[in-house]
């Protein structure tokens, strides 16, 4: 349970696409608060009256340091997830089901690609994804060694 509501197996490993994109975001942030301070430092070391800065460049170095330990703590974050998704993974006896799990929650594939992938249909993926994800629900709260 998280939260008060319990976590589905689908819920927990769709965790790590959105701290992936969450990091992604957070990345960009940063990428803007940086072209923000150049500009603002160029502005500054050129005396440029026609194109002030409109924001401290105390206020934005403050943002960029911000943004940067929110990220790390993501990163963190994503790091534990991982590990932990993987060693539920790693117990499980189906190699179908691990792969099938391996492909859609880290590296992203649809149900579509995967099926592509392993040559089944579609409809065979989706069926043996939701098997997959029910052998997965044991293994989480420390489920069957």
């Amino acid at each position: 349970m998280k939260g008060g509501f319990i976590v589905t197996p689908k819920r927990y490993l769709e965790q790590i696409q959105v701290l992936e994109t969450k990091i992604d975001l957070k990345r960009d942030q940063i990428i803007e608060e940086r072209t923000r301070a150049q500009s603002c430092t160029t502005a500054m070391s050129e005396r440029v009256q026609t194109s002030p800065c409109s924001d401290s460049l105390a206020n934005i170095i403050t943002r960029i340091c911000d943004f940067e330990k929110d990220m790390a703590n993501m990163i963190n974050e994503l790091i534990d997830l991982k590990q932990d998704s993987i060693s539920k993974i790693d117990k499980m006896n189906n190699p179908d089901y691990v792969r099938i799990l391996m492909l859609r929650y880290f590296k992203g594939y649809s149900l579509m690609q995967i099926a592509n992938e392993m040559n089944y249909s579609y409809s065979h993926i989706k069926r043996k994804h939701g098997w997959a994800l029910e052998e997965f629900k044991r293994y989480m709260n420390d489920g069957p060694q």
